[in-house]
């Protein structure tokens, strides 16, 4: 479904197949009904989050590699909960990723979704850290 998948053992898996092993084959592949454009906006989210906030993990307490897996789980959340039902999700993601080329509307989203990151991550010491 992805066309940027890896096979290097060192790269970052995306969202769909770090599903099928955790889920398996069938039940992951099934989730094909979201859409190519749910998936992109994913891992797309959750690389973006990581570089501007790898040295967070840290502070939250989790390894180098659950944290790629903890953004993908939020980017998830976020995405279904800005589309107003799940039937409206396929529709929203395709529209958010062309929207996306739009510079403004882009700032905007970016801003967004790092409030958004901020509030689901904080942690009482991210005052004095990393995460305000």
């Amino acid at each position: 479904m992805l066309e940027n998948k890896t096979t290097s053992p060192s790269a970052k898996k995306s969202f769909q197949e770090n599903l099928i092993q955790r889920l398996g084959p069938d039940e992951g592949r099934a989730l094909d009904v979201l859409g190519e454009d749910f998936f992109y906006l994913v891992d797309l989210l959750s690389n973006e989050l990581h570089q501007k906030h790898m040295q967070d993990a840290p502070l939250l307490g989790l390894s180098e590699a659950e944290f790629p897996w903890e953004l993908q789980v939020f980017s998830n959340q976020f995405l279904r909960e800005c589309a107003q039902t799940a039937q409206e999700l396929t529709t929203f993601c395709h529209g958010l990723r062309n929207k996306l080329e739009d510079l403004e509307f882009s700032k905007e989203f970016w801003n967004i979704l790092d409030e958004a990151y901020q509030h689901h991550f904080y942690v009482s010491d991210s005052k004095d850290q990393f995460l305000v």
